[in-house]
């Protein structure tokens, strides 16, 4: 109750023209550490959209610094296709936190992907299965309009909205698949990210971007002799969980430039340098 309490008196002095009383309120609510969803369900607030913006503006910086503190990298687990994936996913948690807008309520990364694998448990058997059941369906779906949106590399909000780019899907089919004791690989394929997983024909790979579209591995490489030899070595070798990881940041990287976000491009640099792969 005291930290909303305190919230709330930083919440009136939000628009104040003061430029020393702004600086304290910056400074003020680097505790909440960019996220007071909580605060303001609890204080019953409703904000217009112009309020919205400016508060989620104003915690921005407490989500850089939180991402900048907490992103520690194993030293190795992560360079494997079957690493750990806990450590995967707190990762994945931590982008989708930073992305978040800071003020509206929701639940954690982790919980929306055991209610997703909880609903999927009864209907699904096979990894092909979970590819039909998650993309066929059309519960997600390829972000055609705004490719480049940040929030695509926020999982939280794709699995919202039921829509990513192909990353973001293929990460959730990941994340759900193991969930369900199922083996889905990524596959870094150049231009456009694919999954991989067995089947009775052999291995398949699965275009989440395209309602799950399955692919045969051996088909794609005798009917396209054209492809480059990065494009056949990534489809007969699933990528590490660090190469995943890798090209999330990529992605952030290139549409915070776009956006002309350039202090989050930059953090976002700094995190790739913590790689290994």
């Amino acid at each position: 109750m005291e930290r909303t309490a305190r919230f709330g008196s930083l919440l009136k002095l939000l628009d104040d023209q003061n430029k020393d009383v702004q600086q304290g309120v910056q400074q003020a609510l680097l505790e909440f550490e960019g996220d007071a969803s909580h605060d303001l369900a609890a204080l019953g607030i409703n904000l217009k959209s112009d309020e919205s913006k400016i508060l989620s503006e104003s915690l921005h910086a407490g989500r850089q610094k939180l991402l900048e503190e907490q992103w520690v990298v194993p030293a190795s687990n992560l360079s494997y296709p079957d690493g750990d994936y806990e450590s995967f996913e707190a990762l994945l948690r931590l982008i989708s936190d930073f992305l978040h807008d800071g003020i509206t309520l929701r639940p954690s990364l982790s919980d929306e992907l055991d209610i997703i694998a909880q609903d999927a448990h009864p209907e699904v058997g096979t990894a092909r299965e979970l590819a039909d059941w998650l993309f066929k369906s059309g519960r997600f779906t390829g972000n055609h309009s705004v490719h480049f949106d940040p929030r695509n590399s926020d999982l939280t909000w794709a699995l919202d909205e039921g829509k990513s780019n192909p990353l973001g899907l293929s990460l959730i089919y990941i994340l759900v698949a193991q969930r369900l004791g199922l083996t889905v690989y990524g596959v870094n394929y150049p231009g456009h990210f694919l999954c991989l997983i067995d089947s009775p024909d052999g291995p398949t790979l699965i275009d989440a971007f395209h309602k799950g579209r399955p692919i045969m591995v051996k088909q794609l490489l005798n009917e396209h002799p054209e492809l480059s030899a990065e494009a056949k070595k990534a489809v007969q070798q699933p990528c590490s969980l660090a190469a995943m990881l890798l090209r999330i940041l990529a992605n952030m990287n290139l549409a915070f430039n776009k956006a002309g976000r350039f202090d989050d491009a930059t953090l976002v640099q700094n995190l790739m340098k913590t790689f290994r792969v």
